[in-house]
């Protein structure tokens, strides 16, 4: 009987040896993360092969579809089989793909540890996006991008939407989105998110502005969320301290494909527009601003206008960055585009017609917008100093020749008519100027001495008033805006802190919100101002 027993337990031990043996033999499977989809959920695949030494094959699509985030890790695994301790080795190929579309994953051979081993095929089916048929945990999710229009010119505004549909389920814990990689479109978000009733379902709006910058087939990539859902089956943390346990899905948009088409002609601009400038006065005195601003305006896109400039001779232009709005009024796209700028000058001046070239993609002609001309009229200038110059030297009568000395006129004559030196006036002009000129050698070293004791009377004083405590305008007086911009106008051209500082001056004189730096102001003022120094 005991030998019997005996007998059983070699028996026992040897199955369970061959299990093991069995079980920790080089092998190969495949596993997805999902065999039913949602159309644009990722599809997680793993190869996970067993044994010491693991080459997996190279795989690039599966079907139609690109693979992606391929990524290869290890994991070592260690069991206790009929009283012994083992280990293995295990080696996974991890990727993921998008299909929209039944697909079969393929047989993929792998060598384990010197053989070739095959895995399984595995169908994956695919279900509408937001359909409510079983799909996992994301079923009733949706991603849909979709564009205003599907052909359009270079520079013409295309209006991209993205709606996330959120099912009202509360199985959703967390979303991540991550937005479109466009490549050739200037984008520009239209307002933030909005959020929707839909039914039974949220959804999360997004609106962007596309331009296009290059003709051809272009291709706007797919958007992307990444949705947490709770994980019902993972271990909790009673405390609540690491927050609920989630399991990451990835869903994407399909892509879309614009054809945009080369403009037929030259154009600054594609819509239709209407141009308007004025001036705040055209009546000016010198050296004051006249404030010009260009307001474009209508339906389109303003977002990529180069700048317009003027270059005026005599006359200094200052201006501000250009501001540009945009908004949807139902599907269509209005813009403003408006610009303010500063001309400065000490005589009259015109400021020049503005004429623009836009193209209408809807009649698909081309018309040309014009702001007019502006003449400024400048009181108090060098203009009105040189005309009164003028009237002046022409009432004035010619000097007489007597007023040219007779000994330079004719320095050979030695006596008048009469032979006489005594009577010649001539004589003693010549003798006078010789004097003078005899004398002018001492008079130049006399000058230079005296500069350079001037010279060293100054260098002595700038020392001694260098060295005395500057009064600064914080900590001592402060200077009203309409001081200060006295001070400060003739050294805009030398300090470019102090050509800010009057910009700012200026639209505060003329009744603009700025914000003012008091500080900046009473030190750069007190730098300049004179009466510190006398």
């Amino acid at each position: 009987m005991k030998n019997n027993s005996q007998i059983s337990l070699k028996r026992l031990g040897i199955l369970f040896l061959l299990l093991g043996t069995l079980l920790w033999a080089g092998s190969v499977r495949t596993q997805v993360s999902s065999t039913r989809v949602s159309r644009g959920q990722s599809v997680t695949v793993k190869l996970i092969a067993e044994g010491s030494k693991v080459r997996f094959p190279s795989i690039a699509k599966i079907g139609k579809y690109p693979v992606e985030n391929l990524r290869r890790s290890s994991k070592l695994e260690t069991r206790f089989v009929n009283g012994k301790f083992s280990s293995k080795q295990q080696r996974i190929l991890s990727f993921e793909f998008y299909p929209d579309k039944k697909v079969t994953i393929p047989p993929f051979r792998v060598e384990v540890d010197g053989k070739v081993l095959q895995t399984r095929p595995v169908d994956v089916d695919v279900v509408a996006a937001g359909s409510a048929a079983t799909a996992g945990p994301v079923a009733g999710f949706a991603l849909r991008m979709h564009a205003d229009k599907k052909k359009l010119y270079v520079g013409e505004p295309l209006i991209l939407t993205v709606d996330a549909v959120e099912p009202l389920n509360g199985s959703i814990v967390q979303m991540q989105y991550s937005p479109p990689q466009f490549k050739d479109f200037f984008v520009k978000p239209l307002g933030g998110e909005k959020q929707l009733r839909q039914g039974n379902a949220t959804v999360h709006e997004l609106r962007y502005l596309l331009i296009p910058n290059r003709p051809g087939k272009l291709q706007i990539p797919p958007a992307q969320v990444r949705i947490g859902i709770r994980d019902l089956q993972a271990v909790g943390d009673p405390f609540g301290i690491f927050g609920t346990p989630l399991t990451w899905y990835s869903i994407r948009s399909r892509p879309l494909s614009i054809e945009v088409r080369p403009l037929p002609v030259s154009a600054d601009l594609v819509g239709n527009f209407t141009i308007e400038a004025h001036v705040d006065k055209k009546r000016v005195s010198a050296n004051k601003p006249v404030n010009y601003i260009l307001t474009i305006r209508g339906e389109g896109s303003l977002e990529d206008l180069p700048d317009p400039s003027f270059d005026i001779p005599g006359v200094t232009v200052y201006s501000d960055a250009a501001e540009v709005k945009s908004r949807l009024v139902g599907d269509r796209l209005e813009s403003v585009w408006r610009k303010s700028y500063a001309f400065i000058s000490d005589r009259d001046f015109t400021i020049p017609a503005l004429t623009l070239k836009e193209f209408d993609p809807q009649s698909g002609k081309l018309k040309k917008i014009t702001a007019p001309a502006i003449a400024v009229h400048v009181t108090g200038g060098s203009a009105a100093a040189a005309a009164r110059t003028g009237r002046a030297a022409a009432g004035r009568s010619p000097a007489p020749a007597a007023a040219v000395p007779a000994a330079t006129a004719a320095p050979h004559r030695a006596a008048d008519r009469n032979g006489s030196l005594l009577t010649d006036e001539a004589y003693y002009a010549r003798k006078a100027y010789e004097e003078k000129a005899a004398r002018l050698p001492w008079y130049l070293a006399g000058a230079f001495a005296a500069g350079i004791a001037l010279a060293a009377l100054f260098c002595l004083l700038y020392r001694k008033f260098a060295a005395r405590p500057r009064r600064h305008g914080v900590a001592g007086r402060h200077y009203k805006p309409q001081e200060a911009l006295k001070i400060l106008y003739p050294h805009i051209n030398e300090d470019p802190e102090a050509e800010a500082m009057v910009r700012l001056l200026y639209r505060l004189e003329n009744g603009e919100t700025v914000e003012l730096d008091r500080k900046a102001l009473d030190r750069l003022a007190a730098k300049y101002d004179r009466t510190l120094r006398s």
